[in-house]
Parts: structure tokens; sequence; C-alpha cells
């Protein structure tokens, strides 16, 4: 008995220093984030993916527990038990929309494979020629990262996961493709505790579009993640570091008020809300009802409003038991 209120007390009390913890680096979010801009080739994989992610300020290096998990951390593949997929659409200004897709397949105790999509487009734009003359009208600019990820258990509470990245873009008549490699782990020290770590472009894309190549700088990534009040508090926490690039932080929280379990179905309201460096705050929320979720995040941008919209798809749980009845048989007198 002592040992059990020792146990509860103990994850009580962490509770509340995470929580702490939090408020603390998103006020310091607030305070640091007009100190870092980055200004690269590959700003479009750092806008995130997925619309859940998103409205909890983009700290989920330690969640990762849907099919958006090969853009945060590809070891989350390993704790998905049924087929995914997911959406996202988000329109930005200009014309321009950043959007990603994603599909997981179970492999059952094979692990778990994943091929994902990241994809922004802009256009509108004009050619200039180096004398100041217009060549071209009504031009294109289109970045696309297509991820196939594999993640699997190594131990009873860690997992595993790596990314390859095919890479292609094409900035008015000028095109170029690489590759890279992201890696990550996912480890679970209680069962309401998660600690993520991942590493992307081990291998650096280098994508040369006309003379110099763009490379694709290494980013560490590291979160915590802890499920508290009966599960219905989600709290989140991530650190950012881009080679060459001051560290950022991003927090978050999902509040699930409403469950509604069921044999047949799982019905279910999620409030989120996040601080993220770049961004500043979001919030959003999510329904599922069966195997549909519906998510959506909202962030104010200096120049306005920012929209992400999702949808994910839910089907053939691995570990789902099913059981028919025994029918008794008739006997003939």
């Amino acid at each position: 008995m002592k040992k059990r209120l020792f146990r509860l007390f103990g994850v009580a009390d962490f509770s509340l220093r995470f929580l702490v913890s939090v408020l603390i680096l998103g006020m310091y979010c607030q305070f640091a984030r007009a100190d870092n801009y980055y200004g690269m080739a590959n700003d479009y994989l750092q806008y995130g993916a997925g619309a859940r992610s998103l409205a909890m300020g983009g700290a989920y290096v330690a969640l990762a527990d849907d099919a958006s998990a090969p853009y945060w951390n590809p070891a989350g593949l390993a704790q998905i038990e049924e087929h995914q997929f997911l959406s996202m659409y988000a329109p930005f200004f200009e014309g321009t929309s950043h959007n990603f897709i994603s599909y997981v397949h179970p492999l059952k105790r094979l692990g778990n494979l994943a091929i994902s999509d990241v994809f922004l487009y802009s256009g509108g734009y004009e050619e200039v020629s180096v004398t100041g003359e217009v060549t071209g009208t009504n031009k294109s600019i289109y970045k696309n990262a297509v991820i196939i990820s594999y993640a699997n258990r190594v131990h009873r509470r860690t997992f595993l996961g790596v990314s390859l990245k095919l890479i292609h873009e094409r900035v008015m008549k000028y095109s170029g493709s690489g590759q890279g490699i992201d890696l990550g782990i996912l480890c679970k020290p209680l069962d309401r505790l998660s600690i993520g770590l991942a590493v992307q472009n081990v291998l650096q894309p280098k994508v040369t579009l006309r003379d110099e190549p763009d490379v694709y700088k290494v980013n560490l990534k590291a979160g915590l993640a802890l499920n508290t009040f009966s599960n219905c508090v989600t709290l989140t926490a991530d650190i950012n570091k881009l080679v060459d690039e001051k560290a950022y932080f991003s927090v978050g929280a999902e509040i699930s008020p409403w469950k509604k379990i069921s044999s047949y179905s799982l019905n279910r309201l999620d409030l989120r809300l996040g601080i993220n460096h770049i961004q500043t705050f979001t919030c959003g929320l999510g329904l599922k009802i069966k195997f549909l979720s519906l998510d959506y995040a909202f962030n104010i941008h200096k120049i306005g409003n920012l929209h992400r919209f999702g949808l994910t798809f839910s089907w053939g749980g691995i570990y789902k038991i099913s059981a028919k009845p025994i029918l008794k048989s008739k006997t003939h007198r």
C-alpha cells in the first residue's frame, strides 16, 4: 500500500514539475522568438505536418503517435497498431499552400512502414532577367519531399525509426533533386511518460538549381510527452536545434474533456493549444468518430491568420480481437 501511494504521489509531483517547466519554456519562447529566422531552401520542412500537432505548437517529437510521425520522429510509427491515412491542407498567403499526406502500413511483429509527402506550392510569379526585363509570367515554385519510413520496437519500451527523404525542387525554370536520411528514437520509461529524440538530415540532401547546391542542414529535435489527470490531459515540450541557428522551444497541451468508449467505436473531443517560437500562440480542436478523425489548427501570424485542416482515416487494427459466439449444436433424440 505504501509503495502504491509513493508511486502515485511521485507521478503527481513529476506532473506538477513538468507543467511548470512547460510554462517557463512557453514564456521564454515569447520573449526570444524574434531572434531566430531560417531563410533557407528547406524552410518548408520546418513548417510542421498534421493539424493536431500544429495546434499543439509543433511539440510532437515524444508523442508522434499518428501518421504524421514520419515528419516529427520516425520511431513513433512503431506505436501505431492500425492502418492510417492522414492528410493536411494549409493555405498560406499570396497563392501559396503547404500540404502533407501520409499512409502507415503495420506489419505486426515486423514493425511499421509509412510513405509520406510534404509539398509546398506557390504561384503567380514574374521571371525577370539580369537586365530587369520580364521574361515570363505566372511562374511557380514547387518543393516536394517524399518520405519513406520504417520503425519497430527494439525493447518493451523503446522504439527506433529511420526515414529516407527524396527531395525535388522547381523554382521557375530551374529544378533539382537530392536525398536525405532521418533517424529517431522514442522511449517510455513510465506508462505516462515518453521521451523522443530525432535527428533530421543525418545524410544531408543537396539540391542544385543553378550553380551552388542548397544543403539541408542537420536538425536535432528532442522532446517530452506526459499523460496526466487520468489520461485526460497530455502535455508536450520540444527543443529544436538547427545547425548554425539558435535553439528554439515549443510546448503544447491536449485536453480531452469528453471520451465515450464502446466495443465498436471511440468518440472523442480534444481541445489543443501551444506556444511556438516561430508561430507564437496556436490552438485547435479534434473530433474522432469511429474510423474518422477531423482536426483543425489556428494561429495568428503577423501577415494574417493561418488555418490548417486535417483528416485521418484509421482501419484494420492489427491487435483487435474479434470473437464469435459458439452456437450450441442441436441434439437429436
